[in-house]
């Protein structure tokens, strides 16, 4: 399928349209610029007839919507006092020193396009579980990880993108933190996908050091080192769990982890049907949303307190096609649980 759309971008056949959804990080910055405007556009019919005309984006898609603050305005905002409550939960009581030496856990957070304009409660959820665990957290300068370009068949693109994030993430493995990626599709292309398209030693090293962040907090708990003293009981979840997780065979790890805040989780193995840009489009939305419907119907048939998923769009997806009831990701839900 890659190849044939490397052909038709070569050939000069990719739409103009299709060009310009890949563009996350260019529609991430306009669109948080004019959030407000934006949002308010994006409900209103005639706005969405012109789109739907004009742009091809189907008149009736839920779109994600835009944050008046960016994940990474936030992160860099809040790091003075991040960083005092993680000096202070090196200490005891009254200051004394803990037992032992201060934690040595350091990851970097490759906090991806999707959460840093549209899901940014996802990154302070992570950071905030991280940080509840002892856990230091910088995010390096980076770009999309370049999955959406695969639409396209832009391959040039990609590697452009994966050349610039693995030189900005490579420093700090080096240093010893490990990569974070809390949106599947971005810790499947940096641990698969850019060691197939650049296949040099530091490419193989940055994506030998990431995790998914779910998969990060259980190798924790494996290691005695996860708070597992969860307050709050989130009761019973439906977990559809993304292709591109299901893709990187390590298993259930936000079902475990879900599991040890006290939940019950029920698996859905069903694709939502967004698929990035692909459900956007007017051509394909209808069929998207036969797709979403199998999905939709397996999480009502478990009648669950919560909807989850680690994939924001797909959780954009199951909250449209499950009639507006909200979908959150399994950080949310851990998060939700410590009381944070």
């Amino acid at each position: 399928m890659v190849g044939w759309k490397k052909l038709q971008a070569q050939e000069g056949r990719a739409r103009w349209r299709d060009r310009l959804l890949v563009r996350t990080d260019w529609i991430g910055r306009l669109g948080t610029l004019l959030a407000p405007l934006a949002n308010w556009a994006n409900a209103q019919a005639w706005f969405r007839g012109i789109l739907h005309q004009t742009l091809g984006i189907h008149r009736d898609r839920q779109l994600v919507k835009f944050q008046e603050e960016t994940f990474p305005h936030w992160f860099a905002r809040t790091g003075e006092n991040r960083d005092c409550k993680l000096r202070q939960a090196e200490v005891g009581v009254g200051g004394a020193p803990l037992a032992g030496p201060p934690p040595t856990l350091k990851v970097a957070l490759f906090s991806t396009c999707l959460v840093d304009y549209h899901s940014a409660e996802v990154g302070r959820a992570t950071v905030a579980v991280l940080e509840k665990n002892g856990v230091e957290v910088v995010r390096p300068e980076q770009q999309c990880c370049g999955m959406p370009h695969f639409d396209t068949g832009d391959i040039p693109a990609i590697l452009k993108k994966a050349q610039a994030n693995v030189a900005a993430l490579k420093p700090w493995v080096d240093r010893g933190y490990d990569v974070i990626a809390p949106v599947p599709s971005c810790s499947l292309m940096l641990k698969r996908e850019y060691p197939h398209l650049l296949p040099s030693e530091d490419v193989k090293l940055v994506a030998s050091r990431t995790f998914d962040v779910c998969e990060y907090l259980m190798k924790l708990k494996k290691q005695g080192r996860l708070d597992t003293h969860f307050p709050n009981r989130p009761g019973k979840i439906a977990y559809q769990i993304p292709c591109h997780l299901r893709d990187q065979n390590i298993g259930f790890k936000s079902k475990e982890l879900m599991e040890l805040t006290g939940a019950t989780v029920e698996v859905i193995e069903r694709c939502s049907g967004h698929d990035g840009t692909w459900g956007v489009k007017v051509e394909f939305f209808d069929l998207s949303m036969k797709i979403a419907a199998k999905a939709v119907r397996e999480v009502e048939a478990v009648q669950a307190d919560l909807v989850v998923s680690d994939c924001p769009l797909s959780g954009v997806q199951l909250t449209q096609a499950g009639g507006g009831k909200p979908t959150l990701h399994p950080i949310e839900i851990v998060a939700q649980a410590y009381g944070l």
